[in-house]
């Protein structure tokens, strides 16, 4: 387990840079459905609620400091962006597709906090 915890190591690195870069292809979307659909749509209103829920993940997870905390939002993250991706399909398949980089970065985050908090048991 340590070894893998160390090859993951990286994520809290490039952590913000990435947290970054998946903000811009979520506003990306969000304009696009904006101008399709208008901001009344669910899918726009849905996007909005995943936006604000990825900008939280940062205040409540260092504000709290603890492992379960940041497994849970990570789940309803990864719950969230997959609900939304699997709307988008029905806007734009080629748009739902820009959502799997987040998907893979949450998969990645949670294994990488779920090994954390087994460390942190398993240390007493």
């Amino acid at each position: 387990m340590e070894n893998l915890m160390s090859a993951l190591s990286w994520i809290d690195t490039i952590a913000p840079t990435v947290w970054i870069g998946l903000t811009v292809i979520m506003f990306w979307i969000l304009y696009k459905v904006y101008g399709r659909e208008g901001k009344q749509h669910p899918v726009f209103r849905f996007g909005v609620f995943l936006l604000v829920l990825v900008w939280l993940y940062p205040l409540y997870t260092y504000v709290f400091n603890q492992f379960e905390v940041s497994l849970v939002g990570n789940l309803l993250t990864l719950w969230a962006t997959i609900s939304y991706r699997n709307r988008l399909k029905s806007l734009d398949k080629k748009m739902a597709n820009w959502m799997v980089p987040q998907i893979i970065w949450i998969c990645l985050a949670t294994i990488y906090v779920s090994l954390l908090l087994l460390d942190k048991l398993q240390q007493g």
